[in-house]
């Protein structure tokens, strides 16, 4: 029987980079932060942030596995746009996630791509 690793992903970062969980943790914060607005703004030649842009900002090794991780979720969830909605309204209170809502202001959204307007705040159920 194999025993399952207990997940704890910023401990064993800093653990192995024998750095502080704070410091961790404001690193990964920030630099998913300007991945989510590096993806909302790129333009590029055809929008194809993955394969013109990214892979050119990432070490080999973050870019593997980030691809990695992107194909297991893709083989595991059914995910379409406001997906993500769902799961921060069913994750946490809209009080929870507010703070984060002014990160957003003055992204301009890419031409190839648009989004559609939510139906609710996070933390509020769609009418």
């Amino acid at each position: 029987m194999t025993q399952e690793r207990a997940f704890d992903p910023i401990g064993e970062t800093a653990s192995n980079l024998g750095l502080d969980h704070t410091v961790v943790r404001s690193v990964i914060d920030e630099f998913m932060l300007q991945l989510h607005r590096d993806l909302v703004e790129y333009q590029g030649m055809n929008g194809d942030y993955l394969g013109e842009s990214l892979p050119h900002h990432l070490p080999n090794q973050a870019f593997f596995h980030l691809l990695g991780f992107l194909d297991r979720f893709s083989e595991r969830y059914q995910w379409e746009p406001g997906t993500a909605h769902e799961y921060l309204a069913r994750l946490g209170s809209r009080a929870a996630w507010l703070p984060f809502s002014h990160q957003l202001q003055g992204w301009v959204e890419s031409s190839h791509y648009g989004r559609r307007p939510r139906s609710a705040e996070p933390g509020e159920n769609p009418a």
